[in-house]
């Protein structure tokens, strides 16, 4: 525990001192491991010759020729910065600033694009022009070719301190301390034939044997390496964690068509979102701009409540055509460290009783802890505003805080007259980050999904245990232990004609926390959150705490976490 505090410490200096994020370099060994990405055009690509530097368009690499071909385009200035780097250690994403004179188009994708976490470097002795005004490089040409990402690990406990709302640093010290005291869900990486990726956690909030459920986590720009998908699925915290199943869904559709599932695991296909021409916190605060783009800029649902209510909300006006009877709504989020942190202090309630009450926790009916969730606005729920007034829709399931996840709601608008609908998410304070929102009007389009089950898996201890994860059963992946791990392997097939892939992890499963409190338990504090509405009040008056006594932080990273 202090030596996270430390490591967590460290990162918030260099918050305080200076914005940005971070990135790696890894030398790619063969141009045939990225010809995935540069079918799908998904890096940007940059072209050293010599001193001359440009960015690569068009790519095509042709295998049988031992050649790649394209256009060449002037290189942005914000594209300049980052042109040589150490590849030997993780280096920092530097805050951009406006050049002066820079038109605005120049300023968006500045703010949007500077990172350079997705380009692609390739070093080269020669190439030739072409008649067309392209150019061709024979791959024997080619000297060395570099791929820059984001760190995961680094990040993972950096990003918190990027919120919007987080203007003042006490907030950026709640959550270097909520993320001191993490505990989540199972942690799902990629891999792309060189490093791994997290891309996010699996069937969050399932803490009982009685809340397992299924979980569709989307996989984007997830490619084939050599012919397989590889996905890793690990257990990095004090946790137990049992898998049972975990199988990819991939949907091939048209380039002009995006696709999700829902959590119930009907597939929404989006042709046309439409982002709100009015966004509303309940204090008469608007966040339009805020959400209107997936840019890591968040609302947080931190502000003051006018109307004394203990949830927060965010109220979207969208323009609906007249004859639309239904829409599905899409948002970008995640949960907050401050609900991980906040939960992780509502456990400690329990003290010594803690397992006690865990054990017979397993024994109570689903619906009823969904039920006491819901009323404490743990998950994020969505109102429609009707004739009759406000109609609750459903609500979106725990996803958990460390990196956001693209989800998506069907709406049925036949109660909605008139050309606006209105829209309002609602959770417990700080409980949720939301970065975007959107509502597409389009009718779902008929498409294939391809079910495919692990070919191989194998664990931290070299065992294949792929029948674990094959179907839902009794028979469970169990990872009881930090540390422990499985590498699945995924057999890969290419889409048909002018189709392109969207990758999803199908998994299904449930964890339990571990946690020894020694404390004696405070039982009169608990049986207030009998009452709906106790574990937002708890939030606010924890955070308000925390704001008004600075000692609180040095306290709480010199405390046990429960073992």
């Amino acid at each position: 525990m202090h030596i996270i505090a430390i490591g967590m410490l460290i990162v918030y200096i260099n918050f305080i001192i200076g914005c940005g994020s971070y990135y790696k370099v890894t030398q790619v060994k063969s141009i045939a491991s990225i010809e995935s990405q540069i079918e799908q055009n998904s890096r940007y690509f940059i072209l050293h010759h010599g001193e001359k530097v440009w960015h690569m368009t068009n790519i095509v690499l042709d295998g049988d020729r031992e050649e790649l071909s394209g256009n060449l385009e002037q290189l942005p200035e914000y594209h300049k910065s980052y042109l040589t780097t150490d590849t030997s250690k993780t280096n920092r994403i530097r805050s951009g600033g406006n050049r002066l004179g820079q038109t605005a188009e120049e300023t968006y994708h500045q703010q949007k694009f500077h990172s350079p976490t997705y380009e692609v470097h390739f070093y080269i002795s020669q190439y030739m022009e072409r008649q067309d005004g392209g150019i061709m490089i024979p791959l024997e040409a080619i000297s060395s070719i570099e791929m820059y990402d984001s760190d995961t690990e680094q990040n993972a406990v950096a990003n918190f301190g990027t919120a919007v709302g987080a203007v003042a640093a006490v907030v950026v010290i709640i959550l270097v301390v909520a993320a001191l005291t993490k505990s989540s869900c199972p942690f799902v990486y990629v891999h792309d034939g060189i490093t791994r990726h997290f891309v996010g956690e699996m069937f969050g909030g399932a803490i009982y044997p009685s809340l397992e459920r299924d979980d569709y986590m989307p996989l984007p720009g997830f490619a084939p390496v050599e012919g397989e998908f590889r996905v890793e699925i690990a257990n990095e915290l004090l946790e137990r964690q049992y898998t049972n199943l975990a199988e990819l869904m991939v949907v091939e559709h048209p380039d002009s068509v995006r696709v999700l599932f829902d959590k119930n695991g009907k597939l929404q296909t989006l042709s046309d979102p439409k982002t709100p021409a009015l966004v509303m916190a309940e204090n008469g605060v608007e966040y339009t701009a805020l959400v209107c783009s997936k840019d890591s800029s968040a609302y947080l649902f931190n502000d003051d409540n006018l109307s004394g209510k203990e949830v927060n909300s965010l109220t979207m006006t969208f323009e609906k055509p007249l004859l639309s009877t239904e829409a599905k709504l899409v948002i970008n989020a995640k949960n907050s460290y401050w609900l991980d942190y906040i939960y992780g202090k509502f456990n400690e309630k329990f003290g010594t009783w803690y397992n006690t009450f865990s054990e017979n926790q397993k024994s109570v009916p689903s619906d009823r802890i969904y039920q006491w969730m819901l009323d404490q606005g743990i998950p994020l729920s969505i109102y429609i505003e009707t004739s009759e007034g406000w109609e609750f829709v459903d609500y979106f399931q725990v996803v958990g805080p460390l990196a956001s996840r693209e989800m998506v709601m069907p709406l049925d608008l036949s109660d909605v007259s008139g050309d606006k609908v209105r829209v309002k998410l609602e959770c417990g304070f700080m409980f949720w980050e939301i970065d975007y929102a959107a509502i597409d009007f389009s009718s779902n389009i008929p498409l294939s999904i391809s079910h495919v089950a692990a070919s191989s898996a194998i664990d931290e201890n070299g065992q294949e245990v792929s029948s674990s994860l094959l179907a839902v059963d009794t028979n469970y992946l169990v990872q009881p232990d930090a540390g422990n791990h499985v590498n699945i392997i995924y057999p890969y097939q290419k889409p048909v004609g002018e189709q392109i892939q969207s990758v999803f992890l199908h998994s299904r499963g449930y964890y339990e926390y571990i946690r020894y409190y020694k404390n004696i338990p405070d039982y009169l504090t608990l049986m207030s959150f009998k009452q709906a509405g106790a574990f937002p009040k708890f939030s606010k008056r924890e955070y308000n705490a925390f704001i008004s006594k600075p000692q609180l932080f040095k306290e709480t990273i010199t405390s046990s976490d429960g073992n």
